[in-house]
């Protein structure tokens, strides 16, 4: 083996020592937050009305996770007195970071020109920290 040969091995071993170090203590992303997490986001009330064809929904949530959530996502869907769906929606939480065991409100906003909502249901979708 020549001498560059050999300065070329200790190299590839010096940088994956330094590479795998790296990987060692890099924070690696995770994936969606867990379902405890978003299952620790309650909504405590909320309420519904309907201003001028737009079907407002209104309501506070609690955090009961033990830190501080920064995002939380709310979907509504909205049914008639048949209980088909009329719209659904997203709203977000007003207050960031939403602290531990703190609460914040929410609206979201349904489209209903015939005004046709009789009732909803609501769903935390995600909560990001």
């Amino acid at each position: 083996m020549d001498r560059n040969t050999e300065w070329i091995i200790v190299a590839v071993i010096v940088v994956g020592f330094f590479f795998a170090l790296y990987l060692q203590f890099h924070p690696v992303p995770q994936g969606p937050e867990s379902p405890a997490l978003v299952s620790n986001i309650i909504v405590v009330n909320s309420n519904g009305t309907n201003v001028n064809g737009v079907y407002v929904i209104n309501g506070t949530v609690l955090n009961k996770n033990p830190f501080n959530i920064l995002v939380v996502d709310l979907n509504a869907t909205s049914y008639n007195k048949s209980g088909s769906i009329v719209d659904t929606g997203d709203g977000f939480t007003t207050t960031s970071p939403l602290v531990s065991g703190g609460y914040s409100n929410f609206s979201i906003f349904l489209y209903d020109p015939n005004k046709v909502i009789k009732t909803y249901q609501l769903q935390v979708l995600d909560a990001s920290r």
